[in-house]
């Protein structure tokens, strides 16, 4: 049984944490967080914010993102634990070398469309054996992604969160970049071994070995071997109404 209570002080400990290497002044740092959430538009009361400082309460969503890019921590450390703690990098850069010492940066996202495809299809889609216009259909997708994404639609409640953090339902839509570069306590895409279907994981890693690991601790955690395929970077997610 997941215990609320700690993970609620795990967090608290984490936003402390965080703001204390962010140089936020001890005393008055709720007023401080409440006024950078204002400033970027997520209005949270006072009581809310209090409440994340005093292990009472988790910031919900749209506050934890905005709380993460303004200390420069990953999401997935400062909800769940998992490491690194820093941001490493933007993933929506890509620095080339261009025939000698010059580097230059190359944007190579996008906003746009992508097929939504069956979890069969994003198998294949690993081997790029598989079109984009295979796709059941087309969807926005709220955030950057490179012109190989695609969506799916979840399947089962490995990945439902039986407590408080960050879950996916049965129905939820998936959006994945294969081009992305997946890192421990990302959400990924793989292909397992003796399987053409693809599985939806978050990434992890323990004393040197890295594992697939389900949200729902009612799920086994599957080792990551030398057949297993990476097929992509889970990089937003929408759950339909």
């Amino acid at each position: 049984m997941v215990d609320k209570n700690e993970l609620r002080a795990a967090f608290t400990a984490r936003l402390h944490e965080a703001l204390d290497d962010a140089g936020v002044r001890t005393r008055g740092r709720g007023v401080d967080i409440h006024k950078h959430l204002k400033s970027v538009g997520v209005v949270k009361s006072p009581q809310a914010v209090s409440k994340w400082l005093n292990g009472d309460a988790i910031a919900e969503a749209d506050s934890m993102v905005a709380i993460c890019v303004w200390l420069k921590v990953r999401r997935e450390w400062l909800e769940y634990g998992v490491p690194p703690k820093e941001v490493l990098g933007d993933s929506n850069v890509r620095q080339l070398t261009n025939g000698g010492d010059n580097n230059v940066l190359e944007i190579t996202k996008r906003f746009g469309k992508v097929p939504l495809i069956s979890w069969v299809q994003a198998g294949a889609w690993c081997e790029a054996n598989c079109e984009q216009q295979d796709g059941e259909s087309w969807l926005s997708c709220p955030v950057p992604i490179s012109d190989s994404g695609y969506a799916l639609r979840v399947l089962g409640d490995s990945m439902t969160n039986p407590g408080p953090g960050r879950s996916y339902p049965t129905g939820c839509i998936i959006f994945v970049d294969p081009e992305a570069e997946a890192n421990t306590g990302d959400r990924v895409i793989a292909r397992v071994p003796r399987t053409n279907e693809a599985t939806f994981k978050v990434l992890v890693e323990d004393a040197g070995r890295q594992f697939l690991k389900p949200i729902n601790p009612q799920y086994p955690i599957i080792d990551i071997t030398e057949e297993t395929h990476i097929c992509g970077k889970v990089v937003g997610s929408f759950i339909p109404e």
